[in-house]
C-alpha cells in the first residue's frame, strides 16, 4: 500500500513538473486581466514619459493603464511603495538612476533595497539635462556664468529636485572649481519655477519641464549636458562646447516590478514595453524630449544599475557629499 502511494506521488510530481512550462506560458498569456498601474517616481519628464508609454500599451491591451505618480524624496516615495506591493505584475515602478543608483550614496536611510526588493524589467530611456538661468541674471553663456560665480563665491544658487539635477550642478562645481550653493526641492518642476521667479539663479533641468518655459522667454538655455545637440533646442551648445571641456551628464529611466514577481509576468511586461518603444507616438515624444530608447533585458538592467551605483558613489565622494 505504501509503495503504491509512493509511486502515485512520484507520478503526480512528474506530471506537475512536465506541466510547469505550460502553466508559466498560460500565466503569461493570461496577464493582464485588469489594469496595470504604472508608478512614476517623479513629476515632469518621468510622469510625461510614463503617460506616453501607458497610452500606447493601453491601446495594445485594449484596456487603459493607471498612472499613479508619487513624486518626492528623490523618487524614494514611489520606489518604497512599489517594493511593498503584491508581486503580481500589476504595480510597476517607473524609476530612474535616482531610485536605483544615486540615492544609495546621497541619503543615509533609503527605505528599500534597490537590488533585493525589485525584479528588473527593462531600461526605457536615456536623456540629458539643460542648464537654464533666470533671464535677469547677467549671463549669456556658460563662460559668463562661471565668471560670475567666481566673482561671487557661495552667493549664487542652483536648485535640484532629483539626484540627476543635483549631480549636474555638483559636476559643474568640480570641473570649474567654483562655489555655487546647492538648494534642494521636492520636485524638479518646483525648482524650475523658482529659477523663473528669481528665487534661485540656475538649474540643470529636465527638458520636458524646461523647454516650454525656455520658448516662452522666461528661462535662458545656456547648454545641454550630453555629447550632442538637442533638436528641440536649436543653437544651444553642449557644456563641453560652451566652456567646460569633458563635461557630460546623462540620466536614465527603467521599469521594475516588486521582487518575486513571476518570470513569465516580468517577460510579458518586458514585451509590452519593448513593443511600445517602437511606436511612432512614443518615438515622437522621445525626439521632443531629447531622449534615446534604452531597451535592455532584465538581467542586463540589473548589471547596469549596479555599475551605475558605483559611478554615482564616486561622483558623491568626489563632491564631498555626505549622506543625509
Amino acid at each position: 500500500m505504501h509503495e503504491r502511494k509512493s509511486i502515485l506521488r512520484r507520478l503526480m510530481t512528474g506530471l506537475l513538473l512536465a506541466a510547469m512550462p505550460g502553466l508559466a506560458a498560460a500565466q503569461s498569456d493570461a496577464f493582464p486581466t485588469r489594469p496595470i498601474r504604472l508608478v512614476p517616481c517623479c513629476a515632469g519628464i518621468i510622469d510625461a514619459l510614463s503617460r506616453t508609454l501607458g497610452d500606447d500599451i493601453g491601446r495594445a491591451l485594449n484596456q487603459p493603464l493607471v498612472i499613479d505618480t508619487k513624486p518626492g524624496a528623490s523618487g524614494m516615495i514611489a520606489a518604497e511603495h512599489v517594493a511593498t506591493q503584491k508581486p503580481d505584475g500589476y504595480s510597476v515602478l517607473i524609476g530612474t538612476n535616482s531610485t536605483h543608483a544615486a540615492n544609495q550614496s546621497l541619503f543615509a536611510k533609503v527605505p528599500y533595497d534597490f537590488v533585493k526588493d525589485f525584479a528588473p524589467i527593462t531600461g526605457i530611456a536615456q536623456g540629458v539635462l539643460v542648464l537654464v538661468a533666470n533671464p535677469q541674471l547677467p549671463v549669456k553663456n556658460v563662460n559668463d556664468l562661471t565668471a560670475l560665480v567666481r566673482s561671487k563665491p557661495g552667493q549664487l544658487k542652483f536648485g535640484w529636485g532629483s539626484s540627476s539635477t543635483r549631480a549636474g550642478g555638483e559636476l559643474y562645481k568640480q570641473m570649474t572649481g567654483t562655489d555655487i550653493l546647492s538648494i534642494p526641492y521636492k520636485t524638479n518642476p518646483q525648482a524650475t519655477m523658482d529659477v523663473v521667479s528669481g528665487q534661485i539663479d540656475v538649474m540643470w533641468a529636465d527638458l520636458v519641464s524646461a523647454i516650454p518655459i525656455i520658448k516662452s522667454g522666461k528661462l535662458r538655455a545656456l547648454a545641454v549636458t550630453g555629447k550632442k545637440h538637442v533638436g528641440a533646442l536649436p543653437g544651444v551648445p553642449t557644456m563641453d562646447e560652451a566652456g567646460v571641456p569633458g563635461y557630460e551628464m546623462t540620466w536614465w529611466v527603467a521599469a521594475w516590478a516588486p521582487a518575486n514577481t513571476p518570470p513569465a509576468v516580468v517577460n510579458r511586461l518586458h514585451g509590452l514595453i519593448a513593443q511600445s518603444l517602437k511606436a511612432p507616438k512614443v518615438l515622437e515624444f522621445f525626439e521632443s524630449a531629447g531622449l534615446d530608447p534604452f531597451l535592455t533585458s532584465p538581467d542586463d538592467l540589473m548589471k547596469f544599475q549596479l555599475a551605475e551605483y558605483d559611478k554615482w558613489r564616486k561622483i558623491a565622494t568626489a563632491a564631498g557629499i555626505k549622506p543625509q
